[in-house]
């Protein structure tokens, strides 16, 4: 029986550790973004300087490295993270599993593989997140839910702000009107992006399917010798850096349109697919999206250089963006085409969000035939 003396229990709502969570995730996430973009410097720019040209003995030292240290980190530290192919699930993380993730992801990423910075600062805003629930003891699981995902969001936008601060993405050569030509090219650069990107989604589904759902050494080595081998054969053959292939490659798109002959963009862009492709298959740790966002951006350079009278160069390379990051991971149409707009923005001015649109579009509707090869549980374990 309740009195008016008897106290009614008031549920707590997770607003406050929400905000404290996305606030934290967002700078721990900055943080993190910073560390990892300067190791990769440090390991494939400042230390391969002092020969001019980086040595064979070098990348495919560094990249066997990472796959061994992958390996036992992996087998002996932890194993709590989950497989590029799948994608970027938000989930708990405690700080002991959150050592061994950040651990292999930083083997990777600093060893060269193939993957992106955007599932460390995932991981980052997760342990944020499922710390804070823990100390302001939100028991729930959907209070914890929330607090993890606002952490995570938090450290995603690091994202957004790293390179639109330094204007690393930012094309030169935009149009200041919109151009309508453009538009029916963009249906072909976003075909040509999305196929791209889906043939390297299913040679790493293949090789995932090999190398089951833990951690086979042999099969991490033998995919940083293709790395290794693609780098310096692109290095060989065309005389550009190692550079274009090695590492998830987002900072050197905007260096793309200094590539002007036909058959170094075409090697460039063969070359980063299929290490683009083992990166994503034999079992290392990283992200999926900003290797995408360079294999689209070669695509449209492709379309840009090698068809007479085709697309411009920055419309091409932004097309092909944005149907790579939406050829990676299945999103809803209208998560689609706010990519679109943002990316076309960012990249360029407004005068590129009417093709980036198209090429949203485009690869929306393209059937994700590529996921059909790619086993649940290699998505869920490896």
């Amino acid at each position: 029986m309740v009195t008016p003396d008897t106290p009614v229990a008031h549920e707590r709502r997770p607003l406050l550790a929400v905000v404290i969570a996305a606030l934290v995730g967002l700078i721990l996430g900055y943080a993190a973004l910073l560390i990892v973009n300067a190791g990769i410097a440090l390991v494939w720019e400042t230390i391969p300087e002092m020969w001019g040209t980086t040595p064979a003995w070098y990348v495919i030292g560094v990249l066997v490295l990472a796959a061994v240290l992958v390996y036992v980190i992996r087998t002996h530290v932890g194993d709590a993270g989950h497989a590029p192919l799948g994608g970027i699930a938000i989930s708990p993380l405690t700080p002991r599993e959150y050592v061994g993730v950040i651990l292999a992801i930083l083997a990777s990423l600093l060893g060269g593989v193939v993957l992106g910075p955007e599932v460390a600062l995932v991981a980052t805003g997760s342990v944020v997140g499922t710390v804070i629930a823990k100390r302001m003891r939100f028991t729930e699981p959907e209070d914890a839910k929330k607090i993890v995902g606002a952490g995570a969001l938090g450290a995603i936008l690091a994202l957004f702000i790293g390179p639109v601060l330094a204007g690393s993405l930012s094309l030169d050569g935009a149009p200041d009107a919109v151009e309508l030509d453009q538009l029916a090219w963009a249906i072909v650069v976003a075909i040509i992006a999305t196929l791209a990107v889906a043939i390297a989604r299913v040679v790493a589904a293949l090789l995932a399917r090999v190398a089951g759902s833990g951690p086979h050494l042999g099969v991490l080595v033998g995919a940083s010798l293709v790395i290794a081998g693609s780098a310096l054969a692109v290095q060989y053959f065309t005389g550009e850096s190692v550079l274009f292939v090695v590492t998830s490659g987002e900072e050197m798109i905007t260096e793309l349109p200094t590539l002007t002959s036909v058959s170094t963009v075409a090697l460039v862009l063969a070359f980063k697919a299929l290490a683009y492709a083992v990166s994503l298959g034999a079992g290392f740790r990283g992200g999926p999206f900003f290797p995408a966002m360079f294999v689209g951006a070669t695509a449209g350079l492709l379309a840009a250089v090698a068809l007479p009278s085709g697309p411009s160069i920055s419309a091409a390379m932004v097309v092909g963006v944005v149907a790579a990051v939406i050829a990676t991971a299945p999103m809803k149409w209208p998560i689609a085409i706010v990519l679109g707009i943002v990316i076309g923005f960012v990249m360029g001015t407004w005068t590129l969000v009417p093709a980036a649109l198209v090429g949203a579009v485009v690869a929306r509707a393209i059937p994700r035939w590529a996921d059909r090869m790619t086993p649940s549980r290699v998505d869920a374990a490896h």
